[in-house]
């Protein structure tokens, strides 16, 4: 099969409506008084909203791209092996534990995965029914300014240890900066739209968290690298569906300035 503009953009209003079929049942769940919910084996919350959002999604892709094989993280298993083929990349719902601590911070997720790149991303935020979408082929206008103070996006219920070490070494190099808490995928979606200039994440997140905003956040100008090298973050690892420590910045101009900065950090972690 032929990924290319044309196809992409057949799929934009199908996917959309898809979208926000999910974030509808997704909300249908959170005004309950009380739902079924239960923790995964790897120590994950999973609820019926995840649950309902990934049989709507799955069925419509199945729909809407027959062809194209489902990688969902309410039904991974690691004895299956990753397509070698193009294959959608599906979280349901991103922020499980915002969604049941009545939080707004939780979206749904889908990217398509072509060797080892997210090269198409949507991303709705079902308290809003905000949507971004974004892709390899589609650049949007690039904001390439550099702030006085860094805007450090940071989350709202996974902050670390090594995340206040971090903010810790940026005090020492009198690095001026004020910290955006979100929840789920909007950590990313808040470079793209602007409202911050970089997320740094020294612990771990699956492939699925990440690579719907990746491919948004690239179209809008912006990156996500490995932490201990300048390269992109992958996808379709064989080694494991988790991601290493990573950093997205807004644009090129703040990766240029603080990647160093935050690979000397690293390397002082390692």
């Amino acid at each position: 099969m032929s990924i290319d503009a044309e196809f992409l953009e057949s799929l934009n209003q199908p996917l959309k409506k898809t979208m926000q079929d999910a974030a509808n049942a997704i909300m249908d769940v959170y005004r309950k008084d009380e739902f079924e919910s239960e923790i995964k084996s790897d120590g994950s919350p999973v609820t019926e909203a995840d649950n309902n959002a990934n049989n709507i999604i799955v069925s419509a892709l199945k729909e809407i791209t027959p062809n194209i094989p489902i990688v969902s993280e309410e039904t991974y298993k690691k004895e299956l092996d990753i397509p070698s083929i193009p294959y959608w990349l599906v979280d349901p719902l991103d922020g499980t534990r915002e969604f049941l601590n009545k939080s707004k911070d939780f979206t749904v997720n889908i990217a398509l995965i072509e060797k080892t790149k997210a090269i198409f991303g949507i991303i709705c935020a079902p308290s809003s029914s905000q949507i971004w979408l974004g892709s390899k082929f589609h650049i949007y206008s690039i904001e390439e300014t550099i702030p006085d103070s860094l805007r450090i996006v940071m989350s709202k219920s996974h902050q670390t240890d090594k995340d206040k070490m971090f903010l810790d070494y940026l005090n020492s190099l009198n690095v001026s900066y004020e910290i955006i808490e979100k929840g789920s995928s909007l950590k990313l979606c808040a470079l793209a739209d602007n409202k911050a200039d970089i997320y740094p994440r020294f612990g771990p997140t699956s492939e699925w968290d990440i690579a719907a905003g990746h491919a948004i956040l690239h179209a809008y100008g912006g990156s996500i690298s490995q932490m201990a090298n300048t390269e992109d973050l992958r996808y379709s690892k064989e080694e494991s569906i988790l991601n290493p420590a990573f950093v997205a910045f807004r644009n090129k101009t703040i990766k240029d300035k603080y990647f160093s900065i935050l690979s000397e950090f690293y390397k002082k972690l390692v």
